[in-house]
């Protein structure tokens, strides 16, 4: 990562569809019932970069736009399931076998579908053809070599 549009410094829960697992770790949560909790109040919060991919310039963002204002909420309607969907990508090293890819992408749409954002669609299925690479990114070395080097 390393583009941050978005931090809270409150803890976050949302009702999944995923159930009969447990994960947690110190930022993110899952329990058997579904609740997921990301821990926005551990140390400074947690941050990440929205919907990706995200470049930073000289101040300014460039990559796949955010969504307008939900009302309700007073976030971009992209707000919550980019953070639910950037927690588990990464940690996905350590979700592995718990929590599958598909079932996160699907947990993507489905945030999308309750804060109405019109080009949900397009960003899952962005997500299910492009994510495979951020999933894995953060759970295989880069390079192989006799002294073998990993992302951390």
């Amino acid at each position: 990562m390393g583009v941050y549009v978005y931090r809270i410094t409150t803890d976050y829960t949302y009702q999944s569809s995923i159930r009969n697992r447990e994960f947690d770790n110190e930022w993110l949560s899952l329990e058997k019932n579904g609740k997921i909790t990301i821990k926005g109040s551990h140390k400074k919060g947690y941050a990440w970069d929205g919907c990706s991919p995200k470049w930073k310039i000289k101040d300014m963002y460039f990559g796949t736009p955010e969504a307008v204002l939900n009302y309700t909420s007073r976030r971009s309607k992209t707000f919550y399931a980019s953070l639910i969907h950037d927690a588990f990508y990464q940690f996905s090293k350590e979700l592995n076998p718990i929590v599958g890819r598909k079932e996160i992408d699907s947990e993507f749409l489905i945030i999308l579908e309750s804060d109405t954002f019109p080009p949900k669609k397009l960003y899952y299925w962005a997500v299910r053809l492009l994510g495979w690479w951020s999933w894995y990114r953060f759970r295989r070395p880069f390079f192989k070599s006799n002294n073998s080097i990993s992302q951390s």
